[in-house]
């Protein structure tokens, strides 16, 4: 998870109400540079958890070994001030503790850290609804090293209850903060001895699974035996794309230019409040797609119908996404690779001259393809289930 595509993420859970027992408590051994991390009264309907705990001295480089063989990542967001505020994301099939008591894992710090006491828990079960908390707590440290024995032991705590709803990896601006971040399957394990660059494999190409760990179980009764299926799961395992309610995706509906261009805003984890367009005279200032129009504009990825139109609630068609696509992989430096030959389409002289180098482009990445008729279609509508497979497409061929 790190700059290309997500410069930074911070993941937003979904949540349970009543998750937090009244004895839950947070320890941390620090042995030098590691961190042993436990909590205890966990409730035994919890499937994941995001721990976020601030390391002080400012470490970014570290590894992460979950003491089970849960999907996990984590995420170092080196912060302005100079500390970096560490975040574990852990995730089961199952629950992540029978008996209420659960070993975390290990952090590994190249230098030795200064972990404050303050942390944010945030429990999540799968099995419920999308409302629910996140709490601070404070943490029980217990500090060692080979010249002493100093113990720091605070009583924990938890407090500041927000509540939150929905779900989605959100990418902070590359401008704002340093982060880096792992994620690992259930099968593999990161060796706390060979701390390294863990966003990238030996083909310096980024993994996509560590820049969006799964954050929930989609599962739309609509895509069942879609050709889109796959994609569509996913996105929406990692909270990219969303169905129109829990159990329908409505995958052949039509997309519109707005909704595409908030699935791409998402992935850049936008402040919306920093961001608000008023050169459109058709995105009116309380629209909630408001903000993610002014960052696509911003940033190069749309300039609008006409110079004062957007048309958020047309249908976008497939050229325009093309184009989106292209944009947005350059704003990224994303790498589009000609990994198709080019086709000729058979309507390729309805391609607009606008849209001609970007329909290209991306499908000779892969990303787009043309119709069983050997056309494009460049100004038929783009349905939902298409752009969740261009997308997906987009993201894995990385």
């Amino acid at each position: 998870m790190i700059k290309k595509l997500l410069s930074s993420i911070l993941i937003t859970l979904f949540f349970v109400t009543n998750v937090f027992a009244s004895d839950t408590t947070l320890s941390i051994d620090i042995n030098n540079n590691t961190a042993t991390i436990k909590l205890t009264g966990i409730n035994k309907n919890i499937h994941a958890l995001q721990l976020d705990i601030i390391d002080e001295s400012g470490n970014t480089n570290i590894s992460f070994n979950p003491s089970k063989k849960f999907n996990y990542s984590i995420v170092k967001e080196n912060n302005e001030n100079g500390k970096t505020t560490i975040s574990i994301v852990l995730d089961n099939s199952s629950s992540l503790t029978e008996n209420g008591t659960l070993d975390v894992g290990t952090l590994t710090f190249k230098n030795k850290p200064n972990l404050s006491k303050n942390a944010t828990l945030e429990l999540v079960n799968l099995d419920e609804g999308l409302n629910g908390q996140s709490e601070n707590i404070t943490a029980n440290i217990n500090i060692k090293n080979d010249t002493d024995n100093q113990t720091e032991t605070t009583t924990s705590s938890n407090s500041s209850s927000s509540s939150s709803s929905g779900g989605g990896a959100n990418v902070g601006n590359s401008s704002d903060k340093k982060t880096e971040s792992t994620t690992q399957d259930t099968n593999k394990k990161e060796d706390s001895n060979n701390i390294k660059d863990n966003n990238k494999n030996d083909n310096n190409k980024i993994d996509i699974n560590t820049m969006y760990p799964i954050i929930k179980q989609s599962n739309f009764k609509d895509t069942t035996n879609h050709w889109a299926n796959e994609p569509i799961k996913y996105l929406a395992d990692r909270g990219i794309i969303n169905g129109m309610n829990d159990n329908q995706f409505a995958p052949n509906n039509n997309i519109t230019r707005a909704e595409f261009i908030t699935l791409l805003a998402k992935m850049d984890n936008i402040d919306i409040n920093k961001y608000k367009a008023e050169n459109f005279t058709d995105v009116p200032d309380n629209a909630w797609f408001n903000p993610y129009i002014d960052w696509a504009a911003k940033n190069g990825i749309t300039s609008g119908i006409t110079a004062s139109t957007f048309a958020p609630n047309n249908n976008i068609t497939r050229e325009q996404m093309a184009v989106m696509i292209e944009r947005f992989c350059n704003y990224k430096n994303f790498n589009l690779n000609n990994n198709k030959a080019q086709i000729n389409f058979t309507d390729t002289n309805n391609i607009s001259s606008y849209a001609s180098s970007s329909v290209a482009k991306v499908q000779q990445a892969g990303i787009i393809n043309g119709r069983p008729d050997g056309s494009f279609a460049p100004k038929a509508n783009a349905t939902r289930g298409e752009s969740a497979q261009m997308i997906y497409t987009m993201l894995t061929i990385q």
